[in-house]
Protein backbone atom coordinates (compact mmCIF):
# COMPACT_ATOMS: atom_id res chain seq x y z
CA UNK A 1 0.00 0.00 0.00
CA UNK A 2 2.29 2.80 -1.16
CA UNK A 3 -0.74 5.37 -1.81
CA UNK A 4 -1.74 9.07 -0.86
CA UNK A 5 -3.61 7.19 1.78
CA UNK A 6 -0.68 5.34 3.22
CA UNK A 7 1.17 8.85 3.15
CA UNK A 8 -1.86 10.75 5.38
CA UNK A 9 -2.06 8.20 8.00
CA UNK A 10 1.80 8.43 8.15
CA UNK A 11 1.25 11.98 8.45
CA UNK A 12 -1.31 12.01 11.05
CA UNK A 13 0.42 9.99 13.21
CA UNK A 14 3.11 11.95 12.70
CA UNK A 15 1.37 15.13 13.70
CA UNK A 16 -0.25 13.33 17.30
CA UNK A 17 3.36 12.59 18.25
CA UNK A 18 4.29 15.88 17.75
CA UNK A 19 1.10 17.13 19.58
CA UNK A 20 2.04 14.33 22.67
CA UNK A 21 5.67 15.45 23.01
CA UNK A 22 4.35 19.42 22.75
CA UNK A 23 2.02 18.89 25.59
CA UNK A 24 4.74 16.93 27.52
CA UNK A 25 6.45 20.18 27.47
CA UNK A 26 4.44 23.23 27.23
CA UNK A 27 4.57 24.93 30.74
CA UNK A 28 8.34 25.56 31.09
CA UNK A 29 7.91 28.63 29.22
CA UNK A 30 4.11 29.20 30.46
CA UNK A 31 4.87 28.08 34.47
CA UNK A 32 5.72 31.56 35.79
CA UNK A 33 3.14 33.27 34.29
CA UNK A 34 0.58 30.26 35.27
CA UNK A 35 1.94 30.44 38.94
CA UNK A 36 1.12 34.41 38.96
CA UNK A 37 -2.70 34.08 37.29
CA UNK A 38 -4.15 31.58 39.20
CA UNK A 39 -2.04 31.85 42.08
CA UNK A 40 0.22 28.39 42.14
CA UNK A 41 2.68 26.89 44.82
CA UNK A 42 5.77 25.29 43.64
CA UNK A 43 4.13 22.17 45.08
CA UNK A 44 0.82 22.90 42.47
CA UNK A 45 2.92 23.38 39.97
CA UNK A 46 5.04 20.33 40.48
CA UNK A 47 1.25 18.42 40.61
CA UNK A 48 0.33 19.92 37.56
CA UNK A 49 3.61 18.90 35.64
CA UNK A 50 3.53 15.40 36.74
CA UNK A 51 -0.09 15.03 36.54
CA UNK A 52 0.83 14.19 32.46
CA UNK A 53 3.16 11.31 33.33
CA UNK A 54 1.70 9.55 36.20
CA UNK A 55 -1.51 9.44 34.05
CA UNK A 56 0.10 8.50 31.13
CA UNK A 57 2.04 5.89 32.89
CA UNK A 58 -0.78 4.25 34.12
CA UNK A 59 -2.35 3.91 30.91
CA UNK A 60 -0.09 2.31 29.07
CA UNK A 61 -1.12 -1.58 30.45
CA UNK A 62 -4.73 -0.83 30.06
CA UNK A 63 -4.00 1.04 26.66
CA UNK A 64 -2.15 -2.23 25.31
CA UNK A 65 -5.69 -4.12 26.08
CA UNK A 66 -7.51 -1.31 24.02
CA UNK A 67 -5.15 -1.47 20.87
CA UNK A 68 -5.29 -5.08 21.23
CA UNK A 69 -9.45 -5.05 21.24
CA UNK A 70 -10.55 -2.46 19.46
CA UNK A 71 -7.51 -1.91 17.11
CA UNK A 72 -5.38 1.56 16.46
CA UNK A 73 -8.05 3.56 14.48
CA UNK A 74 -10.62 3.63 17.36
CA UNK A 75 -8.29 3.70 20.35
CA UNK A 76 -5.70 5.92 19.52
CA UNK A 77 -8.44 8.92 18.37
CA UNK A 78 -11.40 8.00 20.75
CA UNK A 79 -8.13 8.72 23.43
CA UNK A 80 -6.67 11.27 22.12
CA UNK A 81 -10.23 13.27 22.16
CA UNK A 82 -9.62 13.51 25.80
CA UNK A 83 -6.22 15.20 25.22
CA UNK A 84 -8.10 17.85 23.00
CA UNK A 85 -10.63 18.56 25.66
CA UNK A 86 -7.87 18.43 28.40
CA UNK A 87 -6.20 21.41 26.30
CA UNK A 88 -9.31 23.63 26.14
CA UNK A 89 -9.78 22.62 29.56
CA UNK A 90 -5.98 23.70 30.69
CA UNK A 91 -7.47 27.23 28.78
CA UNK A 92 -9.92 27.76 30.41
CA UNK A 93 -8.73 26.45 34.56
CA UNK A 94 -9.82 28.78 36.84
CA UNK A 95 -7.47 27.44 39.48
CA UNK A 96 -5.01 24.65 39.98
CA UNK A 97 -7.35 21.89 40.84
CA UNK A 98 -9.16 21.97 37.21
CA UNK A 99 -5.36 22.61 35.25
CA UNK A 100 -4.63 19.32 37.24
CA UNK A 101 -7.27 17.62 36.13
CA UNK A 102 -6.75 18.80 32.69
CA UNK A 103 -3.48 17.90 32.92
CA UNK A 104 -4.30 14.19 33.54
CA UNK A 105 -7.17 14.53 30.84
CA UNK A 106 -3.91 15.19 27.87
CA UNK A 107 -2.02 12.44 30.02
CA UNK A 108 -4.74 9.43 29.27
CA UNK A 109 -5.37 11.20 25.86
CA UNK A 110 -1.87 10.97 24.96
CA UNK A 111 -1.31 7.53 25.95
CA UNK A 112 -1.90 5.78 22.86
CA UNK A 113 -0.10 7.62 20.35
CA UNK A 114 3.02 5.85 20.40
CA UNK A 115 2.00 2.79 20.82
CA UNK A 116 -1.03 3.07 18.26
CA UNK A 117 1.76 4.27 16.10
CA UNK A 118 3.80 1.23 16.21
CA UNK A 119 1.40 -0.91 16.07
CA UNK A 120 -0.06 0.47 12.49
CA UNK A 121 3.81 0.45 11.34
CA UNK A 122 4.18 -2.88 12.25
CA UNK A 123 1.12 -4.30 10.44
CA UNK A 124 1.71 -1.82 7.53
CA UNK A 125 5.66 -2.32 6.21
CA UNK A 126 7.81 -4.83 6.60
CA UNK A 127 9.87 -5.86 9.56
CA UNK A 128 13.25 -4.32 7.79
CA UNK A 129 11.52 -0.81 8.06
CA UNK A 130 10.47 -0.52 12.01
CA UNK A 131 13.02 0.59 13.04
CA UNK A 132 13.97 2.68 10.78
CA UNK A 133 10.52 4.66 10.26
CA UNK A 134 10.06 3.91 14.40
CA UNK A 135 13.14 6.46 14.30
CA UNK A 136 11.99 8.89 11.97
CA UNK A 137 8.92 9.28 14.19
CA UNK A 138 10.51 9.96 17.08
CA UNK A 139 12.93 12.11 15.62
CA UNK A 140 10.03 14.34 14.08
CA UNK A 141 7.75 14.08 17.41
CA UNK A 142 11.22 15.84 19.28
CA UNK A 143 9.67 18.88 17.19
CA UNK A 144 7.57 19.55 19.87
CA UNK A 145 9.80 20.36 22.37
CA UNK A 146 10.79 23.15 19.80
CA UNK A 147 8.08 24.28 19.34
CA UNK A 148 7.40 24.36 23.07
CA UNK A 149 10.42 26.92 23.73
CA UNK A 150 10.21 30.36 21.41
CA UNK A 151 7.80 29.66 19.38
CA UNK A 152 5.04 28.70 22.04
CA UNK A 153 6.60 32.05 24.07
CA UNK A 154 5.41 34.27 21.11
CA UNK A 155 2.16 33.34 20.44
CA UNK A 156 1.69 33.60 24.35
CA UNK A 157 3.44 36.88 24.20
CA UNK A 158 1.13 38.21 21.76
CA UNK A 159 -2.25 36.63 22.42
CA UNK A 160 -1.67 35.62 25.87
CA UNK A 161 -1.64 31.89 27.62
CA UNK A 162 -5.02 30.89 27.28
CA UNK A 163 -6.03 32.14 23.81
CA UNK A 164 -2.89 30.18 22.76
CA UNK A 165 -4.05 26.75 24.12
CA UNK A 166 -7.31 27.49 22.67
CA UNK A 167 -5.12 28.04 18.97
CA UNK A 168 -3.21 24.67 20.06
CA UNK A 169 -6.91 22.74 21.09
CA UNK A 170 -8.31 23.66 17.84
CA UNK A 171 -5.09 22.53 16.24
CA UNK A 172 -4.78 19.51 17.77
CA UNK A 173 -8.97 18.53 16.51
CA UNK A 174 -7.80 19.47 13.35
CA UNK A 175 -4.81 16.44 13.37
CA UNK A 176 -7.14 14.03 15.05
CA UNK A 177 -9.61 14.80 12.36
CA UNK A 178 -7.43 13.44 9.81
CA UNK A 179 -6.28 11.26 12.10
CA UNK A 180 -9.91 9.30 12.50
CA UNK A 181 -10.10 9.57 8.18
CA UNK A 182 -6.66 7.96 7.21
CA UNK A 183 -5.66 5.63 9.85
CA UNK A 184 -6.80 1.90 9.33
CA UNK A 185 -6.19 -1.03 11.51
CA UNK A 186 -5.04 -3.24 8.68
CA UNK A 187 -3.70 -3.11 5.42
CA UNK A 188 -6.14 -3.54 2.16
CA UNK A 189 -6.55 -7.77 1.95
CA UNK A 190 -5.65 -8.83 5.06
CA UNK A 191 -8.40 -10.01 6.85
CA UNK A 192 -9.60 -8.34 10.61
CA UNK A 193 -10.15 -11.91 12.33
CA UNK A 194 -6.86 -13.26 11.95
CA UNK A 195 -5.90 -10.36 13.98
CA UNK A 196 -8.97 -11.14 16.50
CA UNK A 197 -7.80 -14.79 16.74
CA UNK A 198 -4.31 -13.52 18.10
CA UNK A 199 -5.60 -11.31 20.79
CA UNK A 200 -4.55 -12.76 24.01
CA UNK A 201 -6.79 -12.99 27.70
CA UNK A 202 -6.18 -10.45 30.19
CA UNK A 203 -5.01 -13.38 31.96
CA UNK A 204 -2.52 -14.33 29.76
CA UNK A 205 -1.47 -10.08 29.01
CA UNK A 206 -1.15 -10.18 32.86
CA UNK A 207 1.25 -13.65 32.94
CA UNK A 208 3.18 -12.38 30.05
CA UNK A 209 3.98 -8.64 32.12
CA UNK A 210 4.69 -10.77 35.33
CA UNK A 211 7.35 -13.04 33.13
CA UNK A 212 8.75 -9.13 32.11
CA UNK A 213 9.28 -8.29 35.47
CA UNK A 214 10.91 -11.30 36.97
CA UNK A 215 13.17 -11.31 33.94
CA UNK A 216 16.75 -10.14 35.87
CA UNK A 217 17.61 -6.18 35.01
CA UNK A 218 14.33 -5.50 33.38
CA UNK A 219 13.31 -3.54 36.51
CA UNK A 220 16.79 -2.06 37.26
CA UNK A 221 17.08 -0.50 33.47
CA UNK A 222 13.82 1.65 34.81
CA UNK A 223 15.91 3.43 37.09
CA UNK A 224 17.12 5.20 34.05
CA UNK A 225 13.81 7.40 34.54
CA UNK A 226 15.40 9.09 37.89
CA UNK A 227 18.23 10.73 35.77
CA UNK A 228 16.06 11.35 32.73
CA UNK A 229 13.52 13.49 35.56
CA UNK A 230 16.05 16.07 35.22
CA UNK A 231 16.13 17.36 31.45
CA UNK A 232 12.29 16.22 31.95
CA UNK A 233 11.37 18.50 35.08
CA UNK A 234 13.48 20.94 33.60
CA UNK A 235 12.59 21.81 30.02
CA UNK A 236 8.96 20.90 31.30
CA UNK A 237 8.18 22.95 34.19
CA UNK A 238 10.93 24.46 36.36
CA UNK A 239 13.59 25.83 33.89
CA UNK A 240 11.11 28.65 32.97
CA UNK A 241 10.51 29.53 37.18
CA UNK A 242 14.22 29.25 37.58
CA UNK A 243 15.06 31.76 34.68
CA UNK A 244 11.92 33.87 36.17
CA UNK A 245 13.13 33.79 39.72
CA UNK A 246 17.00 33.75 39.33
CA UNK A 247 18.10 35.63 36.24
CA UNK A 248 14.75 37.65 35.99
CA UNK A 249 14.34 36.50 32.13
CA UNK A 250 11.01 37.68 30.18
CA UNK A 251 8.84 34.52 28.30
CA UNK A 252 10.70 34.81 25.02
CA UNK A 253 14.24 35.54 26.79
CA UNK A 254 13.13 32.00 28.52
CA UNK A 255 12.34 30.45 25.67
CA UNK A 256 15.44 31.39 23.76
CA UNK A 257 17.54 29.77 26.15
CA UNK A 258 15.32 26.56 26.74
CA UNK A 259 15.17 26.47 22.78
CA UNK A 260 18.74 25.62 22.79
CA UNK A 261 18.31 23.02 25.41
CA UNK A 262 15.34 21.31 23.42
CA UNK A 263 17.47 21.32 19.91
CA UNK A 264 20.27 20.26 21.70
CA UNK A 265 17.91 17.21 23.17
CA UNK A 266 16.94 16.32 19.66
CA UNK A 267 20.91 16.06 18.62
CA UNK A 268 21.40 13.91 21.53
CA UNK A 269 18.58 11.08 20.91
CA UNK A 270 20.77 10.55 17.22
CA UNK A 271 24.20 10.54 18.64
CA UNK A 272 23.29 7.82 21.47
CA UNK A 273 21.57 6.50 18.66
CA UNK A 274 24.81 6.40 16.16
CA UNK A 275 26.96 5.44 19.05
CA UNK A 276 25.25 2.17 20.13
CA UNK A 277 26.48 1.10 17.17
CA UNK A 278 29.48 1.90 17.50
CA UNK A 279 30.46 1.22 21.45
CA UNK A 280 27.69 -2.17 21.34
CA UNK A 281 27.35 -1.91 24.90
CA UNK A 282 23.83 -0.41 26.05
CA UNK A 283 24.75 -0.29 29.19
CA UNK A 284 27.87 1.71 28.86
CA UNK A 285 25.78 4.41 27.44
CA UNK A 286 23.01 4.79 29.47
CA UNK A 287 26.13 4.85 32.40
CA UNK A 288 27.92 7.52 30.90
CA UNK A 289 24.88 9.82 30.30
CA UNK A 290 23.81 9.35 33.56
CA UNK A 291 26.93 10.53 34.85
CA UNK A 292 26.88 12.93 32.85
CA UNK A 293 23.90 14.77 34.21
CA UNK A 294 25.02 13.78 37.84
CA UNK A 295 28.07 15.78 36.82
CA UNK A 296 25.58 19.21 35.22
CA UNK A 297 23.18 19.02 37.72
CA UNK A 298 25.70 19.40 40.72
CA UNK A 299 27.58 22.18 38.84
CA UNK A 300 24.73 23.91 38.56
CA UNK A 301 23.85 22.78 42.17
CA UNK A 302 27.46 24.52 43.34
CA UNK A 303 27.47 27.56 41.23
CA UNK A 304 26.74 30.66 43.26
CA UNK A 305 25.81 32.98 40.79
CA UNK A 306 26.24 31.53 37.09
CA UNK A 307 25.81 34.05 34.00
CA UNK A 308 22.73 33.21 31.20
CA UNK A 309 25.08 32.07 29.05
CA UNK A 310 26.97 30.10 31.33
CA UNK A 311 23.17 28.58 32.61
CA UNK A 312 22.28 28.05 28.72
CA UNK A 313 25.57 25.89 27.98
CA UNK A 314 24.91 23.55 31.19
CA UNK A 315 20.95 23.39 29.88
CA UNK A 316 22.03 22.72 26.65
CA UNK A 317 24.48 19.80 27.48
CA UNK A 318 21.74 18.68 30.02
CA UNK A 319 19.43 18.18 27.41
CA UNK A 320 22.12 16.38 24.83
CA UNK A 321 22.84 14.25 28.10
CA UNK A 322 19.24 13.22 28.37
CA UNK A 323 18.90 11.53 24.88
CA UNK A 324 19.26 7.66 26.26
CA UNK A 325 15.47 6.94 26.73
CA UNK A 326 15.73 4.77 23.31
CA UNK A 327 18.56 3.36 24.53
CA UNK A 328 16.98 2.24 27.68
CA UNK A 329 14.60 0.48 25.30
CA UNK A 330 16.42 -0.99 23.24
CA UNK A 331 18.83 -2.46 26.55
CA UNK A 332 15.20 -4.36 28.03
CA UNK A 333 14.54 -5.43 24.28
CA UNK A 334 17.91 -7.49 24.27
CA UNK A 335 17.20 -9.04 27.36
CA UNK A 336 13.79 -10.50 26.65
CA UNK A 337 12.63 -13.10 24.27
CA UNK A 338 10.50 -11.97 21.26
CA UNK A 339 7.38 -12.81 22.43
CA UNK A 340 7.73 -10.32 25.40
CA UNK A 341 9.89 -7.40 23.91
CA UNK A 342 6.08 -5.49 23.50
CA UNK A 343 5.45 -5.92 27.42
CA UNK A 344 9.27 -5.18 28.44
CA UNK A 345 8.92 -2.03 26.48
CA UNK A 346 5.61 -1.15 27.95
CA UNK A 347 7.37 -1.94 31.54
CA UNK A 348 10.29 0.00 30.98
CA UNK A 349 8.31 3.05 29.82
CA UNK A 350 5.58 2.87 32.70
CA UNK A 351 8.72 2.82 35.03
CA UNK A 352 10.47 5.84 33.46
CA UNK A 353 7.33 8.29 32.98
CA UNK A 354 6.60 6.89 37.13
CA UNK A 355 9.76 8.15 37.90
CA UNK A 356 9.71 11.43 36.02
CA UNK A 357 6.06 12.48 38.21
CA UNK A 358 7.56 11.51 41.18
CA UNK A 359 10.75 13.44 40.83
CA UNK A 360 8.73 16.40 39.56
CA UNK A 361 6.34 16.73 42.36
CA UNK A 362 9.36 15.88 44.79
CA UNK A 363 11.11 18.88 42.86
CA UNK A 364 7.94 20.92 43.53
CA UNK A 365 8.23 20.36 47.39
CA UNK A 366 11.70 20.94 47.66
CA UNK A 367 11.56 24.47 46.16
CA UNK A 368 8.15 25.34 48.02
CA UNK A 369 10.16 24.14 51.42
CA UNK A 370 13.29 25.60 51.07
CA UNK A 371 13.47 29.30 50.71
CA UNK A 372 10.72 31.48 49.29
CA UNK A 373 11.27 35.68 49.02
CA UNK A 374 8.78 37.96 50.21
CA UNK A 375 7.18 38.32 46.49
CA UNK A 376 6.05 34.33 46.18
CA UNK A 377 8.77 33.64 44.35
CA UNK A 378 11.40 30.94 45.07
CA UNK A 379 15.18 32.27 45.33
CA UNK A 380 18.34 30.62 43.82
CA UNK A 381 18.67 28.62 47.00
CA UNK A 382 15.73 26.43 46.61
CA UNK A 383 16.74 25.61 43.07
CA UNK A 384 20.21 25.45 43.85
CA UNK A 385 19.24 22.87 46.58
CA UNK A 386 16.76 21.04 44.19
CA UNK A 387 19.35 21.00 41.53
CA UNK A 388 21.62 19.02 44.09
CA UNK A 389 19.15 16.81 44.81
CA UNK A 390 18.68 15.92 40.95
CA UNK A 391 22.73 15.55 41.29
CA UNK A 392 22.52 13.07 44.24
CA UNK A 393 19.73 11.20 42.38
CA UNK A 394 21.25 10.69 39.57
CA UNK A 395 24.65 9.46 41.21
CA UNK A 396 21.99 6.74 42.98
CA UNK A 397 20.59 5.54 39.73
CA UNK A 398 24.21 5.23 38.31
CA UNK A 399 25.08 2.58 41.05
CA UNK A 400 21.61 0.96 40.78
CA UNK A 401 22.21 0.59 37.09
CA UNK A 402 25.29 -0.65 37.20
CA UNK A 403 23.84 -3.44 38.53
CA UNK A 404 21.87 -4.76 35.26
CA UNK A 405 22.95 -6.59 32.63
CA UNK A 406 24.82 -5.34 29.48
CA UNK A 407 23.39 -6.05 25.67
CA UNK A 408 24.01 -5.17 22.29
CA UNK A 409 21.86 -3.58 20.24
CA UNK A 410 19.83 -5.98 18.28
Amino acid sequence: MRSPNLLAMMAALYGLGLANIFIRSSMGVLAPELAVDLALSPEMLGAIASAFFLSYALMQIPTGLMLDRFGPRLTVNGLFLLTVIGTLLFALSPSGPIMLIARILMGVGCAGVFAGAFLVIARFYPPARFTPIGATLNSFAMIGTFLATIPLAYLVTIIGWRESFVCIGIFMALVALLAVVAVRDQPPGVDARTQRERRESLRCVLAGSWAVMRTPSILTITSGGVALSAGNAILGIWGGPYLNDVHGLGQTERGAVLIFMACSGILGHFLYGQASRVIGSLKSLVLGGTAAISVIMGTLALLPAPNVITVTVLLAALGMACGFPTIMLAHSRALVPDYLIGRALTTVNTGVMIAIAAMQMAIGGIIGSVMISSDGQATAGGYRTAFGFFAVMAVLTFVIYSRAKDAKPR
